[in-house]
This record gives C-alpha cells, sequence and structure tokens, in this order.
C-alpha cells in the first residue's frame, strides 16, 4: 500500500473501524485495553487493500458473539487468510520470528528451514504439525531437487529456472542464516 503511515491508518479506520462502531469492548477488557487494541489493528492492517479490508467487516460482524469485538489476534489471523502482507512490510516481522524461535532453530538443525520460511511468507502463523509433516516431505523433495540441478548443472543440462530455483534456495538460506545468527548474537548464544 502506498501513502503515508497516517493516511494508511487512516485508511482502515474508514473502512474498518468505523464501520464496526456499534461493536462493544470484549467483556473484561478496559477502554485503554480496547483502544491499543483498535491502535495495534489500524498499524498491523495498513497493507491490506479497500476491498480485503471491507471484507474483514463482514467477517468480523459475522462473528462478533454478542455485539462485542472478537480478540486482535483473531482478526489478525482473518486478515492473514485474507491477504498476506508484502514481506517488504516492515511490520511483517512473523517469519523473522519464527526463524528465531526453537522451531526455526530446529528447522535449520532438521534441514527444512527453508520450506517452514517460505511457508511462514506465505500464510503466517502457525505451522501445526501436519503442516510440519508436510514441511519436512518438501525439505526430502526439495534436497533431491537441488542435488539434480546441481548435477545437471555440472553435466550442462540444467534449465535456466532450475538455475533460478536454485539461486533462489540459497539466497532464502542464507537470509535464515544471518536472521537467526543475529538472534543468536543478540541473546549472547553466538556460537
Amino acid at each position: 500500500m502506498t501513502g503515508t503511515v497516517a493516511e494508511r491508518e487512516a485508511r482502515v479506520e474508514g473502512l474498518l473501524i468505523e464501520p464496526l462502531a456499534g461493536l462493544a469492548r470484549k467483556r473484561g477488557v478496559g477502554a485503554e485495553a480496547h483502544d491499543k487494541m483498535l491502535h495495534r489493528l489500524r498499524r498491523r492492517l495498513a497493507y491490506m487493500s479497500d476491498a480485503n479490508l471491507r471484507g474483514m467487516v463482514d467477517l468480523i460482524l459475522r462473528h462478533a458473539g454478542k455485539g462485542t469485538w472478537p480478540d486482535a489476534a483473531l482478526v489478525e489471523a482473518w486478515a492473514l487468510t485474507l491477504q498476506v502482507p508484502p514481506p517488504s512490510d516492515q511490520e511483517w516481522t512473523y517469519p523473522r520470528t519464527l526463524m528465531q524461535s526453537a522451531l526455526g532453530r530446529q528447522a535449520m538443525a532438521e534441514g527444512w528451514a527453508f520450506e517452514l520460511y517460505e511457508t511462514a511468507k506465505r500464510l503466517g502463523p502457525p505451522p501445526n504439525r501436519y503442516v510440519t509433516r508436510d514441511l519436512k516431505e518438501d525439505a526430502e523433495k526439495n534436497q533431491h531437487r537441488r542435488k539434480v540441478i546441481t548435477e545437471n548443472i555440472g553435466a550442462g543440462l540444467a534449465s535456466e529456472a532450475d538455475k533460478r530455483w536454485l539461486a533462489y534456495w540459497h539466497r532464502e538460506m542464507q537470509e535464515i542464516e544471518a536472521i537467526q545468527s543475529a538472534s543468536a548474537t543478540e541473546s549472547g548464544d553466538a556460537a
């Protein structure tokens, strides 16, 4: 989305927050906490298209139990389902955070970090055990694919598409390694 941060947040205000003004705060949530939640939604959903923000209004209204706002985390999860933030969006830190987590380190150690990172960028949170199983299967296939492409490059038989995919895989792995290295350095766990 283009425009200043204030313009993008104003757009979320007009297309999402104002149409839902009739919804009450969730029980037990104070006015200040509710305002903070709305501010967070303005900021976090500013990447969304006008059409998807309007779609969010309908979705929230359908799920607004007893006329109250759903949890912000639930609203953000619905938003991710409708439209994933662009990778360049500074607010979109989930893939980086995931790769810094224990699951990200496990994925790196077990050889499925690339698949986890790609899925996190495309789908957002959270990977459940079925998704994790699929990612590990994809990693095995990709390992074989990398081996075949490397052999084909050596034999002069690799297609340009295969070369681009392999170069992309290497760039993503460098980014993942940099993310994890920075995380280890910040926490004092540098290896």
